[in-house]
């Protein structure tokens, strides 16, 4: 057995060059997935070759720059936008589910339709990923899959394209988000690189980042899902960061104005596109939830950000917006 299995192992690597330095250019040039589509061998009898390339050079090969995510540019984890005079929507913890829209998307869509803003930003949690997390089932829980997950996302992400379609979309990651890519790579490493092992691979029209920095405004709008948390989220936020500071993450809706010798600005929580009450939050126990279902509307004016729009759920089907009630369009 150990002889065959060596015999194959053999064949396999014949494939890829036998010249060491010849594989070690290559490798460096190409990755070890892009090389082992390349060969048509198993990833593993690459980086089984690469080690006696190593051993026989005395020297490390290194995954291509672009591929490796210890070098990735630090522009994938802060955008940097300018927006002078214009509007941005800012909805957080979508949590979306399969076979439901909630009343705070529909509003979402509705706004964006009617407002055309320059920035669109989802500020983390678009899914939840709750089958490939840590916390273990609550009873006999029917958890989506990832791919009823993604789907999902997809169709209501469309949905918000179509409503307006040039703006700019920023995903900005959030901690459920996360969980994606940390479960591929904690029980697949093997294949990174590949194409669909990254959250990002399926939402091709949205650029993703850690945070967005907008400037224009008379100090900058940092965005992104989550620094403090608790009931003082708010303040925290503006009193550290020392900029208008705007995430979710707490799924409160809250803003604290601020004023110091530097000036004014503006901490601001976003609320929950989800139904704070939908299957996925049962294991607060039915318990009470200081959340809101809702978003903000952003509005920069002359390089002034303006006080805070908030959009909030009442009931199933109307939101408030701007001291009026409006229904909802299916």
């Amino acid at each position: 057995f150990a002889t065959a299995t060596q015999d194959e192992e053999s064949m396999s690597q014949s494939k890829t060059p036998v010249d060491p330095e010849e594989f070690a250019k290559e490798f460096e040039a190409l990755g070890p997935a892009e090389m082992a589509r390349k060969y048509s061998v198993d990833i593993r009898n690459v980086h089984m070759k690469r080690k006696r390339v190593e051993n026989l050079l005395g020297t490390i090969l290194h995954v291509p720059a672009h591929l490796d995510s210890r070098n990735r540019p630090r522009e994938s984890f802060r955008r940097n936008l300018e927006v002078t005079d214009g509007v941005i929507m800012v909805g957080s913890d979508c949590h979306y589910e399969p076979n439901t829209v909630t009343t705070a998307h529909l509003a979402f869509v509705q706004i964006a339709k009617k407002l055309k803003p320059k920035v669109i930003v989802l500020d983390g949690d678009l899914i939840d990923g709750s089958s490939i997390g840590r916390h273990p089932m609550n009873d006999w829980e029917d958890r989506p899959s990832v791919e009823q997950e993604l789907s999902t996302a997809q169709k209501r992400l469309q949905e918000i394209q179509k409503a307006s379609p040039k703006s700019d979309r920023y995903w900005l990651i959030g901690n459920h988000d996360q969980r994606f890519n940390s479960y591929l790579a904690n029980n697949a490493n093997q294949f990174g690189g590949v194409v669909g092992f990254d959250l990002k691979d399926h939402f091709k029209e949205w650029v993703f980042g850690m945070s967005l920095w907008v400037s224009g405004a008379e100090r900058a709008i940092v965005i992104k899902h989550r620094i403090a948390g608790g009931v003082h989220a708010a303040y925290n936020n503006t009193l550290k960061t020392g900029t208008h500071i705007v995430t979710g993450h707490t799924h409160s809706q809250q803003v604290y104005s601020w004023s110091d010798y530097t000036g004014h600005r503006y901490g601001v929580q976003c609320g929950t596109m989800a139904n704070p009450h939908q299957p996925t939050f049962d294991y607060a126990e039915d318990g009470p939830k200081n959340w809101v279902s809702g978003f903000v509307v952003l509005t920069i004016k002359d390089g002034f950000l303006l006080s805070p729009e908030f959009v909030k759920v009442h009931h199933a089907g109307e939101y408030e917006w701007r001291g009026q009630i409006w229904q909802v369009e299916e």
